[in-house]
């Protein structure tokens, strides 16, 4: 990756609706060379995908909570972590989830309309799940940032 495609990583990362020729003005490349470079990024898994990013309040998901979550040890802990992380990825209110290392195994961002559903996806997931020893729940006040953005360095081409 040089300059150029940092450059375009960058822009793309703010905006991903720009024509390519919007784009070429900005970094100083021709149209069919940033479309070049953007076909690479994307086949090369560099660009993961491309997404709207929807204001949650703005279609009635105002409640959102951080979850930190302990996997049970008592359990075979490969069946226990396959399991859990199923169940994650079958959860569309969960948002995002990381492997993490501390105190917790897993912290989870769970979007819910209020907190009765919040209590029902809590239950699913942690309450009655056999492959959590202990979870704890923050509720999110106020997002400050939320945002999957990048940041990278131009380096010279």
């Amino acid at each position: 990756m040089d300059s150029f495609d940092a450059k375009i990583l960058n822009i793309v990362q703010r905006d991903n609706r720009l024509s390519t020729e919007k784009i070429a003005g900005e970094v100083g490349l021709s149209p069919s060379a940033v479309q070049r470079r953007l076909k690479r990024l994307r086949e090369g898994g560099v660009i993961e995908a491309e997404v709207a990013v929807v204001s949650p309040e703005a279609v009635g998901r105002t409640l959102m909570a951080i979850v930190g979550v302990i996997i049970e040890k008592e359990r075979p802990l490969l069946t226990a972590l396959t399991e859990f992380k199923e169940l994650i990825l079958s959860t569309p209110e969960v948002m995002q989830c990381y492997d993490v290392t501390g105190e917790f195994d897993f912290i989870v961002v769970v979007t819910a309309k209020d907190v009765r559903e919040y209590e029902e996806i809590s239950r699913k997931l942690f309450v009655e799940n056999p492959n959590v020893r202990r979870y704890k729940t923050s509720l999110v006040l106020k997002r400050v940032k939320s945002g999957m953005a990048v940041p990278l360095v131009a380096e010279r081409p």
